[in-house]
């Protein structure tokens, strides 16, 4: 053993020794162009509304806030964009619940769960807008006026009809254009742009497929409140969609 020492020390005197290896990085837990969503959600969260205007809330109080049953652990990798989940692309809207299904899993993902995309809105501290506790009309793509559609034209068999209808009543924006629009995970436009189909939670829900994060011209949307209205074959000029993974093993 002691001669070994000697050796070592000897060999390394000389240079003889190869420099040490650096320390592996440690492997992430999700791809670059997504982020780890990752803590406890709340099915019920209590706030205390400040400012209530056409049925809506605009400000609750902050930090105050109750949680009840049932509590989920959640870990998951979440696109960081709305679909494609490219920064400066439009979201794809007109897809079904079920073509959004495939498009996720030929990227070997799947649609975002309902508490997953809440939590990833909301953050640790529950926050009811992914920017904060009071609405804020400039911080996400919410506030453009509403445009009237015509159900005949976007049910329309001919694709070129839906398209014409669809790009009339377009006003979303490229994902990423609202830098305030970012939750406490840095998931983009949650709230706002292009409302987003999630795979459902909550067991009341009527279908597997449901809806969350309002549109373009919802000032009231927020982190919490799902659109459970349509099933999997339906499909809308402001619905996209955003795609989940399971997140790799903790580092």
């Amino acid at each position: 053993m002691l001669f070994d020492v000697l050796l070592a020390q000897l060999l390394a005197q000389a240079g003889a020794l190869p420099a040490p290896l650096p320390a592996p990085k440690p492997a992430s837990a999700c791809p670059p162009d997504m982020v780890l969503v990752e803590g406890t959600h709340h099915e019920n969260v209590q706030r205390i509304c400040t400012s209530y205007r056409g049925g809506h809330c605009y400000r609750f109080f902050p930090g105050l806030f109750a949680v009840e049953p049932r509590a989920t652990p959640v870990r998951a990798c979440m696109d960081r964009h709305e679909w494609p989940n490219r920064a400066g692309a439009l979201p794809v809207v007109m897809l079904r619940f079920v073509e959004a299904e495939k498009e996720c899993a030929a990227a070997g993902k799947r649609l975002c769960t309902e508490f997953e995309w809440e939590l990833a809105c909301e953050g640790p501290s529950a926050l009811p807008f992914p920017y904060g506790y009071a609405q804020d009309a400039a911080a996400c793509n919410v506030g453009k006026p509403y445009r009237g559609i015509s159900e005949r034209r976007l049910a329309s068999d001919d694709p070129a009809v839906r398209a014409a209808e669809t790009q009339r009543l377009w006003q979303g924006e490229p994902s990423g254009s609202y830098p305030a629009c970012v939750s406490p995970y840095g998931v983009m436009d949650l709230v706002g742009n292009v409302e987003e189909w999630v795979a459902t939670s909550r067991p009341e829900w009527p279908h597997r497929s449901s809806l969350k994060g309002g549109y373009w011209s919802k000032p009231w949307a927020g982190c919490r409140g799902t659109n459970e209205s349509h099933g999997p074959m339906f499909r809308f000029y402001e619905i996209g969609f955003r795609c989940c993974k399971d997140a790799g093993p903790p580092t």
